[in-house]
C-alpha cells in the first residue's frame, strides 16, 4: 500500500457510476491481482473497514496449506472487535482468548494483531484501536497520537510509522472508513522469530448503493483463478453485484540469521558495508593524503603494519556541526561528542586553533554511510595541529584542566538547580544542552546561541522571589523593575557598593540586550553594528561568546555566594 497515494484503496470502496465500469468493478476481476500486488508494497493492509470492503489479518503458526487446512480456514467468522472475554457456565467461569470463537481450528492457535474497542463513557462510544501488546513490546513501538501510528526510531534516528491508522472521511454519502497498515520490514522480524504466517481474511460486497434489494437465485459462483496464496469463493449476480469471501496467506517472516545480525550490528554480507575516504593526517607515515575509514585499511599500535593508525585524524570545516544544532530533538551535541537518538554516536571530536573540527578515522567508520557522506563534504586539509585538549586527553591519557567558561557556568547552574536555589530555576531541563559555542562565522548561528544562552541564564531568574526578597531587605523596588535590576537592588541591600553591584550584573545585561537586538526584533543596523564590533574586537563569534560566558560565570559565582545565606 502506498501511504501517499490511496487511489488503489478507493478503487475498492467507490462504486463507479458508469454502467460498463460498474459491471467490471462488480465482477471483482482485478481483486486477486490487487491483493497480490499490494502484499508486495512497503506497507501492507492488515485491517480495512470501508464501504464494500472488509479486511482483517491475524498471525497463525506456519502450516502446510493442504486441503484440510484450507477448508478449515474458509470457516473464519471473525473481526477485530472480538477479544479476550469472561465466559461463565452455570457453575464455572474462565477467560476465553481472542481467537477462540473465530470459527476455525487453525485460527484459534494464532495471534490477533489489532483490537477494536469502544467505550460509551467517552467520545460518544466512538471506536478506537489497540495493538497486540506482545508485538508492540517486542518491536519496541509506541503509539504517537499526532502521527496516529505506532512508531519507532529508524537507523537514522527518524520517526518511522510501523503500524499506521488512516481515517478516510471523504467518501460519498458522508461515509467514512478506517485502514490500518503495517510496515512489512519491521513486522517480518516478529513473524520470523515466532515462526508465523500472516493471514488476511477478506469480504468484498459490491452493489449499487440505494438500489439494492438483495441477492436472487440467479447468482453464479466462480473461482479465484490459479492464485497460490488466495482462496475463497466469489458469487456474482449479473447486473446487481457480487460478493466474495476468502483469505490470503502471506509469507513475510525474516530469516533468523538476518535478525541476529541486525541485533548485533553485523551485516549479513560484510562486503556490502560501505566506507568513505577522507583527507587525513597520517602521522604514522608522515603524510597528508586520502585514506579510507574502513577498519581493514587501518591498524592499531599493537599490529606491525604500514597501514595508518585507527586514530589518524581528519579535519573538517566547522559547518559540519551545524546540522546537529538544527534538530535538537534528534541529535545530542555535547562539547566533544555528538549522537543521534537510538542510532549512532561519534565518540569524540574537538576544535583546533584554526576553528577546524577534527576526529579520528576509526570513529568515522562507525557512523552510518549516509552520515559519513555528510562529514566528507566538509573534509579539508589541516590548517593547524590537533587541539591541546585532544592531545592531552586522547594521546597522553590525562585530564584537561584548562578553564573553559561555558562548561564551568553550566556546572554552577546545575549546582543551583540540584541545591534548590530559590532565586534561579532551570525552566527547561534540556536548556543546558541547547547552549553551545558558535562554531562557524554565521551571524545566524551566533544570534541563535545568544538566544539559547539568555533563555538558560537570564530567564531562569525568579522575578517574584527576587521582588519579595528585595522588600524583605527593606527596599522599595519600583514595580517596573525586572529580574536583572531587582537582583542588582538586592546586592546593594546586602552591602555591595552600587558600582560593584552594577559591574557584577553587567554581563547579564550584555547577554539580554544582545538577545533583544539580534533576535527580539527585525535585524537591522544595530544588529549589524554588534556583529562588526564582535568580530573586530574578538576576531570570531566563538571568542566573543567565550568572553561573555567567562564574564557571566564570574558574576554568577559572586551572586551565588552572596545569596547562599540570605
Amino acid at each position: 500500500m502506498d501511504l501517499f497515494n490511496l487511489k488503489g484503496v478507493y478503487s475498492l470502496a467507490l462504486e463507479p457510476e458508469n454502467q460498463i465500469d460498474f459491471d467490471y468493478w462488480a465482477s471483482q476481476e482485478g481483486l486477486v491481482d490487487y491483493l497480490e500486488d499490494e502484499a508486495k508494497d512497503e506497507y501492507i493492509i492488515i485491517y480495512s473497514s470501508l464501504p464494500h470492503t472488509f479486511i482483517h489479518s491475524v498471525l497463525i503458526p506456519n502450516v502446510e496449506p493442504n486441503d484440510e487446512v484450507l477448508i478449515d480456514l474458509q470457516k473464519w467468522s471473525y473481526d477485530p472487535f472480538s477479544s479476550w472475554g469472561l465466559t461463565c457456565s452455570s457453575d464455572d467461569a474462565w477467560i476465553e482468548p481472542p481467537l477462540s470463537s473465530s470459527g476455525s481450528e487453525t485460527l484459534k492457535t494464532g495471534e490477533q494483531i489489532v483490537f477494536g474497542r469502544s467505550f460509551e463513557g467517552i467520545n460518544n462510544n466512538q471506536s478506537y484501536y489497540e495493538l497486540n501488546q506482545k508485538l508492540a513490546h517486542v518491536l519496541d513501538i509506541h503509539f504517537v497520537p499526532e502521527r496516529n501510528a505506532w512508531c519507532k526510531l529508524d537507523d537514522h534516528g527518524d520517526m518511522l510509522d510501523v503500524f499506521k491508522i488512516l481515517e478516510i472521511d471523504d467518501l460519498p454519502r458522508n461515509e467514512t472508513g478506517t485502514i490500518i497498515c503495517a510496515k512489512k520490514e519491521v513486522l517480518s522480524e516478529y513473524l520470523g522469530v515466532e515462526n508465523l504466517t500472516l493471514i488476511r481474511m477478506f469480504d468484498f460486497t459490491r452493489y449499487k448503493s440505494g438500489n439494492f434489494s438483495g441477492w436472487d437465485n440467479s447468482r453464479e459462483s466462480v473461482g479465484f483463478g490459479n492464485s497460490a496464496s488466495i482462496f475463497g469463493s466469489l458469487s456474482i449476480t449479473p447486473g446487481v453485484g457480487s460478493y466474495s469471501r476468502g483469505f490470503q496467506l502471506i509469507e513475510l517472516s525474516l530469516p533468523k540469521k538476518h535478525i541476529v545480525n541486525r541485533v548485533w550490528g553485523r551485516s549479513v554480507d560484510e562486503e556490502t558495508k560501505k566506507y568513505c575516504s577522507y583527507i587525513a593526517h597520517d602521522w604514522k607515515n608522515k603524510v597528508i593524503t586520502e585514506i579510507s575509514c574502513d577498519p581493514t585499511c587501518l591498524s592499531n599500535y599493537f599490529t606491525k603494519s604500514d597501514l595508518p593508525f585507527e586514530i589518524t585524524p581528519a579535519f573538517f570545516k566547522p559547518e559540519v556541526l551545524s546540522k546537529y544544532k538544527s534538530d535538537r530533538a534528534k541529535y545530542k551535541l555535547d562539547s566533544r561528542s555528538v549522537g543521534c537518538r537510538a542510532s549512532w554516536h561519534l565518540e569524540t571530536f574537538d576544535i583546533n586553533s584554526a576553528g577546524q573540527v577534527h576526529t579520528y578515522l576509526i570513529y568515522l567508520s562507525r557512523l552510518p554511510y549516509e552520515e559519513q557522506l555528510h562529514w566528507k563534504q566538509y573534509n579539508e586539509k589541516p590548517k593547524a595541529p590537533l587541539s591541546d585538549r585532544a592531545i592531552k586527553t586522547d594521546f597522553e591519557g590525562q585530564f584537561y584542566e584548562e578553564y573553559d567558561p561555558l562548561p564551568s557556568l553550566k556546572r554552577k547552574l546545575e549546582k543551583l538547580h540540584s541545591e534548590g536555589a530559590h532565586w534561579w530555576v532551570l525552566r527547561d531541563e534540556n536548556a543546558p544542552d541547547k547552549v553551545h559555542y558558535p562554531y562557524t562565522d554565521s551571524k545566524d548561528e551566533w544570534a541563535e546561541e545568544i538566544l539559547n544562552f539568555d533563555q538558560l541564564l537570564v530567564e531562569g531568574l525568579q522575578e517574584k522571589w527576587l521582588r519579595k526578597k528585595a522588600k524583605s531587605l527593606g527596599c522599595k523596588p519600583d514595580a517596573r523593575l525586572r529580574a536583572l535590576k531587582l537582583l542588582e537592588t538586592i546586592l546593594v541591600a546586602i552591602d555591595f557598593e552600587e558600582d560593584h553591584a552594577r559591574e557584577i550584573m553587567s554581563p547579564f545585561h550584555v547577554v539580554h540586550n544582545l538577545r533583544s537586538i539580534l533576535k527580539g526584533h527585525t535585524s537591522g543596523t544595530e544588529a549589524e553594528n554588534e556583529r562588526k564590533n564582535a568580530l573586530k574586537e574578538y576576531g570570531s563569534f566563538r571568542k566573543h561568546f567565550e568572553k561573555i560566558c567567562s564574564d557571566c560565570d564570574e558574576s554568577l559565582e559572586i551572586i551565588a555566594e552572596a545569596l547562599k545565606e540570605k
